[in-house]
């Protein structure tokens, strides 16, 4: 990002899993398409950075499951792919940024508070 940081929520460096439907399954079938592994670099209240062994199309709007540590159960959520590049420090891997979405079914409400109580526990610089 150019110029001054324009985001709204403090990052959190938190390192999690993350199951992401990359491809969603045919029409007609049941269960769920291809998904990736890949873990967080940081996550906030609106979006997550990961890291992927393959590439994500800019713009999709994906399912996502966020295993946070210390919570019992995964957060699902839905985010758009904002941006990805590839992985200097890891040829072969990708980094994303994702835009969590107020969709309709997901867990979003939960996260944002569990990031608020993240955020309150951890120092300030």
């Amino acid at each position: 990002m150019t110029g001054k940081d324009k985001r709204r929520f403090f990052r959190l460096p938190v390192a999690s899993r993350v199951f992401i439907e990359i491809e969603s399954p045919p029409p007609g079938s049941i269960g769920p398409g291809k998904v990736a592994r890949c873990d967080t670099l940081d996550v906030s209240h609106s979006g997550l950075r990961v890291r992927l062994a393959e590439s994500v199309t800019v713009g999709a709007i994906l399912q996502i499951g966020v295993e946070l540590p210390g919570e019992s159960e995964p957060f699902y959520l839905v985010g758009q792919v904002r941006w990805r590049m590839r992985d200097k420090e890891n040829p072969g891997s990708w980094i994303a940024g994702f835009e969590v979405l107020n969709a309709l079914g997901s867990d979003i409400e939960h996260w944002e508070a569990a990031l608020m109580e993240m955020d309150e526990r951890t120092p300030s610089p």
